[in-house]
């Protein structure tokens, strides 16, 4: 194929070859530059040197209308920068909420002068606790009348979201005092869609102190390394309600960690403990979640004040009502020291095709193409209502490229609706393709330079991952 390429296949048309050669007037889709290359987000990921994180996520153009823009994001909600304060390893963060150096110096820090926000928006004045709204979105939890000593939980990074929408999510274990919520302590991995490149993170929380949230140093991490998170109190055995508490994030796999050391609890008795957590910002398609469809807090071990092991009670908490998507959120209790927090980042159809072949004009099709008359496909809708119209690869002469057109949709998708598209165990992500739209409810994915290898008959197991 030379360097304009043309789509045949459109909603509505069938059949003969001078329908096909109509359709090209009405949706003719003009490429240039055949030969340039697309990387995924994920080969860009893999390759890419390490970096330093960055370590105030700001918010996003989609954050709620009430947030100021200059705010950044943080694991407990929108804050003003100067109200989100590092502590470096080593570093203690004192009872009184100062910052002791490791020379012994003393850091005061001012009290926090902003409001700072909840994940919908919602102010919180001066030092009032956050609530805990649907920026939560599972949780595992368990209560006890007295106190915990320490709590410790193992969880993988997942792979990078398909898509992007400027979503920060969020994955942990934490301890609170369920009569009076004021502080959350917390190892958290954080993801952050900072456009290139995307980042996972680790670091220690402690959120509100006088309104401050407080973390230790960001560690960069990768999909598939094992997080190693530890909330433990400083005090000894028999303590009900220590003052200062160690937080430690660790990736095992790079042997790094971030400490937030000897932080206080501003009061609390942690008798609130999570296995595990998931919040979330800025997700607006449930392709905007990892594909691996969840999260596993395994080896999970809780202790009571005393630091004797408990066999404790998980319990599922889904805080996600009346959220927008909703992506089959969920969760399992496995065993006392394994829970499980599901999304669905993958919808997926499974389909099959009956492939066929035709040369026109110079070029050669394979695949599903109705309008030309080759192939078939079953089912062709998909969940939501949407169809498959054409699936189909293109020779011409030295050029190739592939093609998926989906119909009925009322509204344009946009191109983070595809994920990814697989037939004959060959892979390509919606991520890589160029994107249209013709204008009347059909849209298309175009890879150039590469195909499916769709054979010239028979059937071939295919699925379309979408959000």
């Amino acid at each position: 194929m030379n360097k304009h390429s043309r789509v045949f296949a459109l909603k509505g048309f069938r059949g003969k070859f001078e329908q096909a050669l109509r359709i090209i007037k009405v949706f003719s889709v003009v490429l240039t530059g055949i030969g340039m290359s697309v990387l995924s987000t994920h080969n860009a990921f893999s390759q890419m040197q390490v970096v330093p994180p960055t370590e105030q996520t700001p918010a996003r153009p989609n954050r709620p209308a009430g947030v100021p823009e200059n705010y950044v994001t943080t694991p407990n909600g929108y804050f003003h920068p100067s109200c989100v304060i590092e502590v470096k390893e080593k570093e203690t963060l004192r009872v009184d909420g100062q910052i002791q150096h490791v020379d012994g110096s003393i850091e005061n820090v001012a009290a926090c002068g902003y409001s700072h926000y909840t994940a919908r928006g919602e102010i919180v004045t001066g030092a009032e606790p956050p609530t805990i709204t649907h920026s939560w979105i599972d949780s595992e939890s368990t209560t006890t009348s007295s106190s915990f000593g320490e709590l410790i939980a193992s969880w993988i990074v997942p792979p990078t979201p398909p898509s992007n929408d400027g979503q920060t999510l969020y994955y942990f274990p934490g301890m609170e005092d369920s009569n009076d919520v004021i502080s959350i302590i917390q190892p958290v991995l954080g993801y952050s869609d900072g456009g290139s490149p995307d980042l996972w993170s680790i670091a220690s929380w402690n959120c509100c102190i006088s309104g401050t949230t407080y973390h230790s140093s960001f560690v960069q991490v990768n999909p598939g390394d094992v997080i190693l998170g530890t909330i433990r109190s400083t005090c000894a055995a028999g303590v009900l309600s220590c003052a200062t508490w160690n937080i430690t994030t660790e990736d095992e796999t790079l042997g790094s960690s971030t400490t937030l050391s000897s932080s206080s609890s501003d009061g609390q008795t942690f008798n609130w403990a999570f296995a595990g957590v998931l919040e979330v910002y800025s997700v607006v398609h449930c392709t905007d979640y990892p594909a691996n469809e969840g999260i596993i807090f395994s080896n999970v071990a809780l202790y009571d004040y005393n630091f004797n092991k408990v066999t404790p009670g998980w319990s599922f908490t889904n805080w996600s009502s009346g959220l927008t998507p909703q992506c089959d959120y969920g969760g399992a209790v496995d065993s006392s020291t394994e829970v499980t927090l599901d999304y669905n980042g993958t919808p997926s159809n499974n389909l099959t095709m009956t492939s066929g072949n035709l040369g026109y004009r110079g070029v050669t099709y394979y695949g599903y193409y109705p309008t030309i008359g080759i192939g078939a496909i079953n089912p062709t809708s998909l969940t939501g209502g949407d169809g498959v119209f054409a699936w189909f690869d293109t020779y011409e002469g030295t050029s190739k490229a592939s093609y998926l057109v989906i119909s009925a949709f009322s509204a344009d998708p946009g191109a983070g609706w595809l994920a990814s598209a697989t037939c004959g165990g060959v892979t390509k992500l919606g991520s890589t393709a160029t994107y249209s739209n013709d204008g009347y409810g059909s849209v298309q994915w175009y890879w150039s330079g590469s195909v499916f290898q769709f054979p010239g008959s028979g059937t071939v197991d295919c699925s379309v991952v979408h959000n």
